[in-house]
């Protein structure tokens, strides 16, 4: 029990940082397009009880300077 939870830490921190460095990259891209700067972000992931199901992005609220 106690490996397969570190397991699922392991993978769920993986995940997370995918996903910071894929919204770090698009965040860049929309400063660049707009000159707006991102100043907040909240990402909410969904992991169903199913362990062999995936684990997906619920919502995303994003504030910026504009």
């Amino acid at each position: 029990m106690k490996e397969a939870l570190k397991e699922y830490r392991i993978a769920r921190t993986k995940l997370e940082d995918e996903i910071q460095e894929f919204l770090s990259q698009k965040f860049a891209e929309f400063k660049e397009k707009t000159g707006a700067e991102v100043i907040h972000l909240d990402v909410n992931i969904e992991v169903l009880d199913d362990h062999e199901a995936d684990a997906f992005i619920e919502s995303v609220f994003v504030s910026t300077d504009l």
